[in-house]
């Protein structure tokens, strides 16, 4: 039962996808509710900064670092990505869904149906441009306007996407899907333009806001993963339709193109996907997270 209490968000967990505690006791509905009232408590505690990312759930900074500084850190990235690509060629992936991690020397590869992600850890003596990164106060900022809590410099690696065939092997992330019952942070320093055919990140305007109709659809949803009646739903990272957002009073969602030397933060509470892309189109990003423990009341 203390599994109420975490971040545990799979209705595959006996309590989290107890039938009857979610469908006459709205236990889905209260534990969204109970972390979103802790984190709005959390975020009283901080300065109101960065107010496109609170009205609209995320927030695209161009000319993030002076140039000069942004072509050493790009260079320095490349010359790894370039480097673990000799020693590690990239795997095929012929199974649909979410595939486990492939481990190899210094990071991993793991395939979202046919999409390739492969992560490379930074390592701070080989790579100290990127591992200074991972403390630019500004990236603190974005996430205690999140989650109301500091950015962890550990939850940073360099993210290679390389998108794959859809017909046999389709890729669920390009699905639009909230990522979990609470406020979550996901940002991307993107070291390459991503163009349309880049399959840019996607975003419903305004669809992290936790109102009647969001919590509403929120229950529904979880009831019938809990009663097993839909599917893939049981996994917590709730699916929508695109013409289901007008049920919602919500917009479609917009396509976050950009140049290299751009940070883009998102409250992954909202509805986002990554977008539609050519077989083999690539996107290289500095990439981090911030799940906290949903019911944490204070900040630090």
């Amino acid at each position: 039962m203390l599994s109420l209490l975490t971040r545990t968000k799979s209705f595959r967990d006996p309590w989290v996808g107890h039938p009857d505690l979610n469908r006459r006791w709205q236990l889905h509905r209260r534990r969204v509710q109970l972390a979103e009232t802790l984190c709005l408590w959390r975020r009283l505690l901080r300065p109101a900064q960065l107010a496109s990312l609170e009205r609209d759930g995320f927030v695209v900074l161009e000319n993030f670092l002076a140039q000069q500084e942004f072509e050493a850190l790009r260079d320095e990235v490349e010359a790894v990505v370039a480097r673990a690509s000799r020693l590690h060629p990239a795997p095929d992936n012929s199974r649909p869904g979410f595939r486990p991690k492939q481990p190899f020397p210094g990071g991993f590869d793991r395939f979202d149906g046919g999409t390739l992600n492969r992560f490379l850890h930074i390592d701070p003596e080989q790579m100290p441009r990127a591992a200074a990164f991972s403390h630019d106060q500004r990236l603190s900022a974005g996430s205690r306007k999140v989650i109301g809590l500091p950015m962890n410099p550990r939850k940073l690696d360099i993210y290679l996407t390389v998108h794959g065939e859809e017909t046999r092997t389709p890729d669920l992330q390009k699905v639009l899907h909230r990522d979990t019952f609470f406020r979550a942070l996901k940002f991307w320093f993107f070291l390459r333009p991503v163009q349309r055919q880049d399959g840019p990140f996607e975003y419903v305007p305004g669809s992290h806001r936790l109102d009647p109709s969001r919590l509403r659809w929120e229950q529904t949803t979880a009831t019938a993963a809990a009663e097993e009646r839909r599917q893939p739903d049981v996994s917590g990272s709730f699916r929508i339709r695109e013409e289901s957002l007008a049920e919602l009073g919500l917009p479609r969602p917009v396509a976050l193109t950009c140049p290299a030397n751009t940070l883009v933060l998102a409250d992954v509470f909202g509805f986002h996907r990554r977008g539609a892309a050519a077989h083999g189109q690539q996107r290289l990003a500095l990439y981090g997270w911030n799940r906290p423990y949903p019911f944490l009341p204070i900040s630090w």
